[in-house]
């Protein structure tokens, strides 16, 4: 099955708050933060069911490439939706 991408504005918003940190703390390393995002939401959008059922099966994560970091989305009809990209040292209750 073919799936549609759907990303959140929280999501959105996640990923902008990081990208910015990161340019903060060394030159370039937003954009390197950024590839491996978008490397993960691919990998969720082209394999949704490869990656397991989280949090009373309402959530699948896909770990991030080099960063500590998950992307956190629901498979939702013929949609993956990301709903955040979730810093692994932080409450997973807070992601949604």
């Amino acid at each position: 099955m073919i799936y549609e991408l759907r990303i959140l504005r929280q999501a959105v918003k996640d990923i902008e708050k990081s990208v910015d940190w990161y340019n903060e703390q060394k030159e370039g390393l937003g954009s390197r933060f950024l590839f491996q995002i978008i490397r993960a939401v691919k990998r969720a959008e082209a394999n949704p069911l490869h990656y397991q059922e989280r949090f009373q099966k309402k959530f699948r994560f896909v770990i991030v490439d080099d960063f500590p970091f998950v992307v956190v989305f629901k498979i939702s009809m013929h949609f993956v939706v990301i709903n955040s990209v979730f810093h692994t040292k932080r409450n997973p209750k807070k992601f949604h």
